[in-house]
Parts: C-alpha cells; structure tokens; sequence
C-alpha cells in the first residue's frame, strides 16, 4: 500500500474492482481496517518478521509498545503472511492467533532455476576488481551501517578467518554493502587483502554468480535473511548461524545450506574449509518453493478462500 490518503486508496480500489487488500508489516493497519470495512472486502498483511521482538533484541526500549500495536494488527488481519515458520508458530504462541488465519509465504526469487556462466563471471569480476580468481571468493553483503551486519564482519574478521589461517585455506573475503563504519574498514584494510571491502556495487549479479561460499554468521536481528535465499538462487554454498538461517528450509535447500550453532565459531570455520572446493547442485525443490511465481499461485489461493 503507497503512501496514499485512505480516501485516496478508496478511490484507486473502486477504479479497478480491487478484491482484497494487502499491506506490509503492520504500520498501515489502521488504514488497512478503514478500507476493509468502507469496501466490504478482506485485508491481509505480510509480516516480514516479529518487529517488536527484533526491536527487543536491539534494545529498543519503545518494543513494548510495538508489541501491543503488532498484536492488534495481526488480530484484526483476515490473514497473516509470514516469511518464515518460525515467526508464523511465535505468532501463534505469543499473540494468540487463530492457526488458520496464518500463512506461510517466504521470501521469493525471481527466477526459477540457477544462472551458468560461473567460471566466465569469476573472470570478468576478477580483472574488473584486481582480485585473485584462482582462489575461492567467500562472500557477506547487506547494509553496512546495521548493527548486526557490521557485527557479522567483525565476527568474520574476529572469529572465522584466524581458524581459517591456522589451517593454512586460502581465500579472500569479499564484503559489499554502503555505510561500513571507518574503524572496521581500516581493519580490514590491515588484513593485507585477505578481506576487501568492496563498497556498494549496483549491480551484484556477476559478484553473486562468481562467489564461492556465503558467509552468514548473524545473530541479532528478526526474519529471514533474504541474502541467504539469493545465494541459494545462485546456487552458492550458504555456511550459516542458526540465527542467520532462520526462515529458510534446510529440506529443499540439499547441500547447500550448512547450518551451525551460533556461536560456535569452529564448527563454522570447519565448515568452511571442508567445502572451499565443492560445489554442489541447488535442488529443483529450492525454486519450487521460492520462485515468486509459485509463492503468488500460494498467495492468491490463500484470498480467494477467504471472504468477508
């Protein structure tokens, strides 16, 4: 739903004969409720995840109060979405929702099967940013200046790569995303190119076709991590804290999600180094459950089983 006046989406909704409504996350419920009963028709909302309990984890002290606006949405929701089981059953648990008004909807690909070209994209990649392609490219990206995506690094650069060292692996990390606070980026400047921060890159398909392993080790923070699913798309190796592989399922993902405890910082580097060389098949499965068009089929089947 835009930023539009509730009168204003009334009218856009009569002009095409809308049959639902369908918001994201909860802060439009109110308008969402408006329109529902002005147009007599169901709303539905997609939780992207728990944002009171996210807001939790953060410290936020305003997430009490999110958590009672959060509850209230989903209650007079005719339908929940959400992207991850986990959230979905919490929600059940913590707020006290009817089962059979929430829904699983995961977080999709745009296409449905694995990009070719890998070993072409490795080069073109490698010459344009004086990189090493005999080497495997392990890989985090996201938003540098969130905190648990500069905590990721920091794990990485604390934790991962002196068990990778010890063992004698070579590698280079690469790290992409804007906002990279200095101090971390000097760090990594003093690994002597071992890790290289690679900055915002507009267009991450031949970075994403070219990496070897993703490097995923999140603990704070709520919902799926959607870089993880796109890596999986590419088919990429995904080596993961649970935290950091929440959402996603582990059964259609083959051998290419490895998940470890959190924290446990030698079973994620053993993981590393015994796959620095492999390089596994994503399953047919993976894009039957994630490619957008068959989450919408899913989605629209949910609507028009549900009236006013």
């Amino acid at each position: 739903m835009p930023n539009y006046k509730v009168a204003e989406m009334e009218a856009i909704a009569r002009q095409y004969g809308a049959d639902y409504i369908f918001c994201d996350h909860p802060y439009m419920a109110f308008s969402a409720i408006t329109l529902s009963k002005k147009l007599g028709i169901p709303w539905f909302m997609r939780s992207h995840n728990i944002e009171s309990d996210r807001f939790r984890t953060l410290g936020k002290p305003w997430w009490k109060l999110m958590h009672w606006f959060e509850k209230y949405a989903m209650k007079k929701a005719d339908g929940i979405f959400f992207v991850t089981p986990e959230d979905l059953q919490w929600s059940i648990d913590h707020f006290g929702l009817s089962p059979q008004r929430c829904h699983f909807m995961p977080f999709g690909t745009e296409t449905d099967h694995a990009p070719t070209g890998r070993q072409e994209a490795k080069r073109t990649f490698a010459a344009e940013n004086n990189l090493d392609p005999n080497i495997p490219w392990l890989y985090t990206l996201g938003t540098m200046n969130y905190g648990p995506n500069i905590k990721a690094v920091e794990y990485i650069l604390d934790e991962i790569m002196p068990r990778l060292d010890k063992a004698g692996a070579k590698y280079q990390v690469l790290v992409a995303g804007r906002g990279l606070p200095q101090n971390v980026q000097d760090r990594i400047t003093a690994s002597g190119g071992i890790m290289k921060y690679m900055g915002f890159i507009p267009v991450l398909h031949t970075m994403l076709n070219a990496c070897d392993i993703m490097l995923n080790p999140l603990i704070l923070g709520g919902g799926i991590k959607t870089k993880a699913v796109e890596a999986l798309c590419y088919n990429k190796i995904v080596v993961s804290t649970k935290s950091g592989a929440a959402g996603v399922l582990p059964s259609v993902c083959g051998d290419n999600l490895v998940i470890v405890d959190d924290s446990d910082w030698d079973g994620f580097a053993n993981s590393i180094l015994t796959r620095l060389h492999s390089q596994p098949q994503i399953p047919k499965s993976f894009f039957d459950t994630y490619y957008w068009g068959n989450v919408a089929k899913n989605i629209l089947a949910v609507m028009q089983s549900t009236k006013k």
